[in-house]
């Protein structure tokens, strides 16, 4: 079974990707700020790593960067409220970078792409 780690400090932002996940029969593990999500992807090895640009603890960029020095193969996709930082989150080791508002049939496509 395929599995992800999605960090996102916004409560329903994360309901609504573990409700999807639920759908299509992956397992979601969810962190609430940056310093979680790295101590999760380390823990869990997912297969596809989903992060907010804006968290407590890191914000997204600081961890892709960091996820990028121990596994430069696993994809990753941004979040982010602020247009402004999509150049610094493809040049944070991002796969994709969406600006949010991010619908829940939008997050079925982003998994059913990169889980295949």
């Amino acid at each position: 079974m395929k599995k992800i780690l999605y960090a996102e400090d916004e409560f329903t932002n994360r309901k609504i990707v573990e409700m999807v996940c639920r759908k299509l029969n992956i397992i979601c593990i969810l962190a609430e700020d940056g310093l979680q999500a790295l101590e999760l992807f380390r823990k869990e090895i997912p297969d596809l790593v989903i992060l907010d640009q804006y968290m407590p603890g890191f914000n997204g960029d600081i961890v892709a960067e960091k996820i990028r020095r121990e596994n430069d193969q696993i994809p990753m996709i941004a979040i982010t409220s602020d247009d402004e930082a999509v150049t610094l989150l493809e040049k944070s080791g991002f796969n994709r970078v969406l600006v949010k508002p991010v619908k829940s049939r939008d997050y079925e496509s982003l998994l059913n792409t990169y889980l295949e």
